[in-house]
C-alpha cells in the first residue's frame, strides 16, 4: 500500500513491486485501499475492504503472470534486470480489462465532482464482477454473446432484502434495474469506443434489445402546483416545499444542482450554474418568487455559503446530499398526504411537471428539451409521454365532434 500518495477518496494506491539485484520498479495495479483495509502482515487488503476477494484475486493473478515473464526469462539464459521484467508484463497487457478501465472512469467522475455517475459505474462494476465471479474480462472479449449471457443472469438474479430484524424476502431485478446495469455498461464500451481501446465494428450493442417499464406518472398539473405553492406548512416542512417549488421555478432544476448551489452561481440576477450530471451550462432568469425562496434561506453576503441549508460537513458532501434527498422525498410525501394527491410528490415531479406544463401550454418541444438541457428530444419526450387519459380524451372529444 503506497502510503506516500493520498487519493482524493483518502485511500492509497496498491502498487506491485518487482526488485532484482537491489534494483526496484513499481506499477499501480489500479486498485486502491484505505489504511484500515489492508493487511501489513500479509500485504493484502483485510476484510473491511468491501471487494476483499477480488483484490485478492486480481494480486495473485498479477503475481502469477510476473512470475511466469521471469521463468521465462531465465528458461532463455540470457542476462536480464527488473526494467526487462516489467516491460515484458506491460507489453503482454496492452489491452485493458474492463475492471481496469471502469475503475479509471469512476476515479476520473469522483475527481470531476460527478458522485452520480461513480455510483452508477461502480454499481454495475460490482454486478459484472459478480456475475463473472471475480476473473478478469478483457474488454475486447465483451461481445454479443457475453451480453446476452449476462442479461439472462440479470433477469434471474434474486435479491434478498431483511425486512425488520429477522423476516426476510427476496424480489427480482426489475426490468428498469436490469436496464439500468445494460445502459450503464453500454456507455462504459461507448467511451472505450471513442478511445480507441475497442474497435467500433465490435460493437457488441448493435443487435441488443434494452427494455424498461414505463414508471408511474411523475408531472401533475398546474392547478396541483398553485396547491403545493399555496399550502401553509409548519417550519418542518417548510424547507422541503420551498426546494420542490424552488426546483419548479427554474425550469425543473435538480435536487443535487439546488444542494451545491452557492451564492457565487447568482450573478446579474441570473443563476448561472453547471449540471451535476452532464457538466452542461445553464443560465436562469431569478424570477421574484425564485427570489423569494432565496432570500428566505440566505443573506448572499458569503459567496462561498451554500444557498440552501443542506450540506453542513466538509469532504461528506456527497452523504449530506444523499441524507437530504431521502429526507425531502418523505416530506414531500407528508406534503401529497396533507393535499390529498392522486400522484405523490417527489423530487422528480417539479422537473416533469415543468416540461408537461410547458407543453400544453402550446410551447415547442424542442424549446423544452433545451431548457431541461436533454441531448435530444426523444429524452424529453419521455417527461412529456405522461398525459392523463383524461386530457386525451378531451382531445379526442374535440377532434371527433
Amino acid at each position: 500500500l503506497y502510503e506516500h500518495k493520498e487519493l482524493k477518496d483518502g485511500s492509497y494506491p496498491i502498487l506491485i513491486s518487482v526488485i532484482k539485484n537491489r534494483k526496484r520498479r513499481t506499477f499501480s495495479t489500479g486498485r486502491s485501499a484505505t489504511k484500515a483495509q489492508w493487511n501489513n502482515t500479509k500485504n493484502l487488503p483485510n476484510s473491511k475492504h468491501p471487494n476483499q476477494q477480488l483484490l485478492i484475486s486480481r494480486i495473485k493473478q498479477i503475481n502469477k503472470e510476473i512470475t511466469d515473464i521471469i521463468l521465462d526469462l531465465e528458461n532463455n539464459k540470457k542476462e536480464f534486470d527488473v526494467n526487462d521484467i516489467v516491460n515484458a508484463f506491460r507489453n503482454e497487457r496492452t489491452e485493458q480489462t474492463i475492471q481496469e478501465y471502469t475503475e479509471k472512469l469512476i476515479q476520473s467522475q469522483i475527481e470531476s465532482g460527478r458522485k452520480g455517475n461513480s455510483n452508477a459505474y461502480s454499481n454495475t462494476l460490482k454486478s459484472i464482477n459478480t456475475y463473472v465471479e471475480g476473473r478478469d474480462i478483457l474488454l475486447s472479449d465483451i461481445d454479443y454473446k457475453f451480453i446476452s449471457k449476462y442479461q439472462e443472469y440479470l433477469e434471474s438474479k434474486v435479491n434478498v432484502f431483511k425486512k425488520g430484524t429477522v423476516d426476510e424476502y427476496s424480489k427480482k431485478l426489475s426490468p428498469n434495474g436490469i436496464a439500468f446495469y445494460l445502459r450503464t455498461l453500454r456507455a462504459i464500451l461507448n467511451r472505450a469506443i471513442k478511445e480507441g481501446l475497442i474497435e467500433e465494428s465490435a460493437y457488441p450493442f448493435k443487435n441488443i434489445s434494452i427494455k424498461s417499464q414505463k414508471t408511474r406518472k411523475r408531472a401533475v398539473n398546474k392547478d396541483v402546483i398553485k396547491m403545493v405553492e399555496d399550502l401553509e406548512v409548519d417550519k418542518s416542512l417548510q424547507l422541503y416545499k420551498d426546494l420542490f417549488m424552488f426546483s419548479f421555478y427554474n425550469r425543473g432544476m435538480n435536487f443535487v444542482d439546488m444542494t451545491y448551489l452557492k451564492v457565487s452561481n447568482i450573478i446579474n440576477g441570473r443563476i448561472e450554474y453547471t449540471r451535476q450530471k452532464t457538466g452542461q451550462q445553464f443560465s436562469i432568469k431569478i424570477t421574484d418568487k425564485a427570489q423569494a425562496i432565496i432570500n428566505r434561506y440566505n443573506n448572499l453576503k458569503d459567496k462561498d455559503s451554500y444557498i440552501f441549508p443542506i450540506i453542513y460537513r466538509k469532504g461528506k458532501e456527497y452523504m449530506d446530499y444523499r441524507n437530504a434527498m431521502r429526507l425531502m422525498n418523505k416530506k414531500l410525501k407528508k406534503i401529497s398526504e396533507l393535499l390529498k394527491l392522486d400522484v405523490p410528490l417527489t423530487t422528480y415531479v417539479s422537473r416533469h411537471s415543468w416540461a408537461t406544463i410547458a407543453k400544453r401550454s402550446g410551447i415547442a418541444t424542442a424549446v423544452i428539451s433545451e431548457g431541461l438541457g436533454h441531448e435530444s428530444e426523444e429524452t424529453t419526450q419521455v417527461y412529456l409521454d405522461s398525459f392523463e387519459n383524461d386530457v386525451l380524451d378531451d382531445a379526442n372529444e374535440q377532434i371527433i365532434n
